[in-house]
């Protein structure tokens, strides 16, 4: 029964670090997204669309794009020991 038990803590284990790695590798994603729509704010104050361009440049430009950041689904916090 006690061979079991350490079976199955290492398994979640292995599934809570795999998660972490998951975590970190889209945190890096929203870091570089984050970043990019920082330098389109300072880029866009700093050199400021004319008002009777702005609807043209709002069709060819959208402000914002869709991100695609995956789900991740964590594992259940419930060990047993």
């Amino acid at each position: 029964m006690g061979k079991k038990r350490v079976t199955d803590h290492k398994l979640n284990v292995d599934k809570v670090i795999k998660n972490i790695n998951t975590i970190s590798s889209e945190l890096k994603k929203i870091k570089e997204l984050s970043q990019l729509l920082l330098c389109d704010l300072i880029l866009h104050f700093n050199h400021p669309i004319k008002t009777e361009n702005l609807a043209e440049a709002e069709r060819n430009n959208p402000l914002f794009e869709e991100s695609k950041i995956s789900d991740v689904s964590l594992v259940s916090n419930s060990f047993s020991i």
